[in-house]
């Protein structure tokens, strides 16, 4: 974990306080030290945090090679970087240090862009090549590490966090419409935009060159399904293979490791594999909730006795600072981000980097191993769109007079309906969205519907395929959701603290394995990862292996309190609220009304639905405090 930051210029030089403002803005990613390097001329600089993990005393950065002909930095770790180390001095090269980052910039300098296909890592890349003024940033496969953008002209600036480009005076602050948008939709803008119109996310698996003759941007890897049609005994054993190396290969550090343990399947799985691969006894780490249906610490230890760990629970209880810890989660985003399993993940991370730097998470199985629901009601969506609307319609109009279905699962069919209306990525966007677009309708001023014009939020592009289901929302989640959401909170929030989370679930490896893996080995009506499940029998206890989905989240409702959904429901409803020329007033009464009472009507929305949009509004009143945008 480290943060990056930098600045390229064809015609103006840089002012190096600047440059230090913006790598300081990242001091909290990379702990363990800080540098700046500037060109002579004044047009480059780049510049670096440090989070000590290989090569503690020589492997400082910003890092030059090649007796100075590339400059560059990096945040993250290249697994393979002994074999290419290897494979490097049998080609003549000599190295200096015993770093990772040393090796990538070799690697660049002998292969060029292609090196990054050559890459097993998470990382986000700056390089600057001295003898031909050029500057390149590349970012890892699926978007493990982030890294942010803004130009204007003839100049860029760049950094692992927004924050570090909005360091530099002559960067704009005007909100982006369609992505605040997003955020009210999804929970999160929607990759490349920003909340912010003058800034950009890099894409996944995306280089971009700046250099005299312009911009250049281009992806060297992209997700594709191919599937193998492997038995289950072969496809179980390769699945254990490409796990376990992945696992042993994510181990390389100079400092201790730990292991995130939810409880959950993949984070057991994981940890369990990693126990087999090492002698020693190894730390994990779990939070406790009060409330038994957010609360697996049960399962957590269970399989930290199974496999002999040294186990560490964090209890989450009710907190009487609630709304000050929820700003520091939120403040930390840099722009809205509506997953309050945000603030247990910052609360593991802070304990957690008490005892190590580094530890292993298990983000991505849900994502290409079929562990979300909405995957087999995309298929389902899919059979039924098909039918003519008017049919659609008519059932819609049945069932609502009936009577024959509870208030909640009439609001789950009534949304599968609106699914099988919908077609190519509308379906996907309904099926994955919080709030609908007739609701955001409903929920936004006047003012803001028109600076949105025709804006219409699309999850993924799917080449005009109009009857998608499951497996086309799977390559949705995992180009999209998963670096939007998932990685991103767990990113921010571990670099909060300082701490290193690794995801042996995204190595190439697993990645490849996973894009030929059939559907009808991750999922279907009632069942989940089914694969990963058939594996981890036969590693855990069996109430682990079959238990089932439980994501990692918060009950923010009652951890709040009456006291707290009462204070938050006085911000947000305060005629001065930042939200006044974005959400009308009538509904953030009726939204706050229902959070605080506890009172609502369930074929609308559901208890989860209900806070999690409050925590919506909450993530969009805070960031326009404090980065006091232009709207």
């Amino acid at each position: 974990m480290c943060g990056i930051a930098g600045y390229f210029s064809r015609d103006a030089t840089l002012d190096p306080q600047m440059l230090e403002r913006a790598t300081e803005a990242l001091a909290h990613r990379g702990p363990d030290g800080q540098q700046v390097w500037i060109s002579p001329e004044r047009m480059v600089g780049l510049g670096h945090t440090r989070l000590a993990i290989i090569d503690l005393e020589t492997g400082q950065q910003p890092m030059s090679v090649l007796d100075g002909r590339l400059v560059g930095s990096f945040n993250g770790e290249i697994y393979n970087y002994r074999e290419l180390r290897a494979e490097l001095d049998s080609l003549g090269y000599r190295f200096h240090t015993k770093s990772d980052t040393e090796v990538l910039l070799l690697a660049f300098g002998h292969w060029g862009e292609q090196c990054f296909s050559r890459l097993d890592g998470m990382f986000a890349f700056a390089v600057y090549d001295t003898q031909n003024r050029k500057l390149l940033l590349a970012r890892d496969r699926t978007g493990i590490k982030p890294l942010y953008y803004h130009q204007a002209g003839n100049n860029l600036v760049y950094g692992s966090e927004l924050k570090s480009i909005l360091a530099w005076q002559h960067v704009p602050r005007r909100a982006h419409s369609p992505a605040l948008a997003d955020c009210l939709s999804f929970g999160y803008p929607l990759l490349p935009a920003t909340c912010f119109k003058d800034c950009w996310e890099l894409e996944p698996a995306t280089f971009l060159e700046f250099s005299e003759q312009g911009v250049r941007k281009q992806r060297y890897w992209s997700w594709e399904r191919n599937e193998f049609n492997w038995s289950e005994d072969r496809a179980i054993e390769l699945l254990e293979d490409e796990l376990t190396k992945a696992v042993c290969e994510q181990q390389v550090a100079d400092v201790p490791l730990g292991a995130f343990l939810s409880g959950g399947l993949d984070s057991s799985l994981l940890v369990a594999l990693l126990a087999r691969s090492q002698r020693n006894s190894i730390k994990t780490f779990t939070v406790k909730f009060d409330e038994p249906g957010y609360d697996e610490s049960s399962l957590a230890r269970t399989v930290a006795q199974h496999i002999g760990s040294e186990h560490h629970e964090l209890r989450l209880e009710r907190m009487e600072d609630g709304p000050t810890l929820v700003g520091k989660v939120l403040d930390q985003f840099d722009q809205p981000f509506g997953d309050s399993s945000a603030i247990p993940t910052y609360l593991l991370s802070r304990e957690i980097r008490r005892h190590v730097k580094v530890v292993i998470g298990g983000d991505g199985g849900d994502e290409m191993f079929g562990g979300y629901p909405r995957f087999a009601w995309a298929d389902l969506a899919q059979v039924l769109g098909r039918a003519p609307r008017i049919v659609l319609q008519g059932a819609r109009s049945v069932l609502g007079r009936s009577g024959v279905l509870s208030p909640e699962r009439q609001r789950q069919v009534f949304r599968l309906i609106r699914a099988a209306a919908a077609h190519g990525a509308e379906r996907l966007t309904s099926l994955c969205s919080l709030v609908s677009m007739s609701e955001l309708s409903e929920m936004i001023d006047s003012d803001f519907q028109a600076r949105l014009g025709n804006y219409h939020s699309v999850l993924a592009e799917t080449n005009g395929h109009r009857h998608v289901g499951g497996a086309e929302l799977i390559d949705a989640t995992v180009r999209t959701t998963l670096p939007a959401d998932y990685l991103r909170k767990v990113d921010v929030m571990s670099s909060a603290h300082g701490l290193e989370v690794r995801v042996p679930m995204l190595s190439n490896r697993v990645l490849a394995f996973a894009s030929k893996l059939p559907n009808r080995w991750k999922y279907a009506q009632g069942k989940s990862k089914i694969l990963l499940r058939k594996l981890a029998e036969l590693r855990l206890p069996t109430e682990v292996a079959r238990k089932k989905k439980q994501g990692f989240g918060i009950p923010l409702d009652t951890w709040l309190g009456s006291s707290g959904r009462v204070a938050l429901r006085e911000v947000l409803e305060d005629a001065r609220s930042s939200l006044s020329h974005l959400i009308r007033p009538t509904y953030i009464q009726q939204l706050m009304g229902v959070f605080c009472s506890q009172k609502w009507d369930h074929s609308r929305w559901s208890r989860y639905g209900v806070y999690q949009r409050a925590y919506i509004l909450w993530s969009l009143h805070r960031w326009i405090g404090k980065w006091q945008p232009s709207l």
